[in-house]
Parts: structure tokens; sequence; C-alpha cells
């Protein structure tokens, strides 16, 4: 348990795989400098249980579509239901048009906040934007994401 950032070891590993994965290892040609490949959403949950206060959507275009707890479990293979891969598909292809309303960084180090933070990682690198602003961005990227967890809650795969 990493106490100070109040998350799993495990969780921290899990997000920082998926942000260091690259379209090479992918063996994914991109058509663009700015075709978003990988999406992280970092989203805090209200809880007072250490760990239970995140989770985090990775998405990997056409491969996986998974959620981390920051208590260290995990929900893999979730792009296996149709409508979950049409989703995760639907918010990649989408999310370029917001790249230039986001910063391009190279700190992925996860923190915790009020706020979701989204990392979309191109061949240009990894762009980063915390939603605390409700503009039309922060309303395009939330509505996509909840696009995608809706569609994971349809599954039932989170009773399992």
């Amino acid at each position: 348990m990493n106490f100070d950032k109040k998350v799993d070891e495990k969780y921290l590993d899990y997000r920082s795989q998926v942000l260091k994965y690259t379209n090479q290892d992918m063996n994914l040609l991109l058509e663009n400098e700015n075709q978003v490949y990988i999406a992280v959403f970092d989203i805090p949950i209200k809880s007072n249980i250490i760990g239970i206060q995140t989770q985090t959507l990775a998405l990997v275009f056409g491969l996986n579509t998974h959620l981390y707890s920051g208590s260290g479990s995990k929900l893999t293979k979730l792009e296996h239901y149709s409508k979950v891969m049409k989703a995760m598909q639907s918010l990649l292809l989408s999310c370029s048009q917001v790249l230039p309303f986001m910063k391009l960084t190279n700190n992925f180090d996860f923190y915790n906040s009020k706020h979701v933070r989204v990392y979309l990682k191109t061949e240009r690198g990894v762009y980063f934007k915390e939603l605390s602003k409700k503009d039309k961005i922060d309303n395009f990227l939330q509505n996509m994401m909840n696009y995608v967890l809706d569609e994971i809650t349809k599954t039932g795969a989170l009773k399992k």
C-alpha cells in the first residue's frame, strides 16, 4: 500500500503499464500524429476507505478496456462485450478533437484529486486535462467517459 497516495502499489503498476504502452508494442500503424490510441481516466470515488477512493478506466485502442481500483483489484476483458468495444472505439476516435485544449505532459504520476484526470496518448505524446472547469471540453470528455462506463455497467460485469 502506498499510504502517501492512498492506493495499492499494484494499482500504480497497472496504471503505469498502460501509459507506457506504445503503438509499436501494439503493432498499430497510426493514421496521423494526433490519433488517440490510449486513454486513461483517473476517477475520484467518495469513500473513507483507503484504496477505494479512486478507480481508473484504461482504454487501449482495439485491445483492452480495463477498470483498476485503487485497492489493487482490476476488472479486465471488458472489451469482449461488443457494446463496450464500440463505446471504447468511439471515445478514442472522437477525442483527438479536444487535444488542442489539453497540455502535453511527461508526468503521468498518480495524484488524488476531487476531479477526473484525463490522459490521452498519441504519437506526439500524452495529453493531460483535469476536468475542473465544467466547460464544453470538460463536459465532452466527461460524457465520453460516462458512455463507456454506462456500457460497462450494462454488462453486469461489475456485480461479479
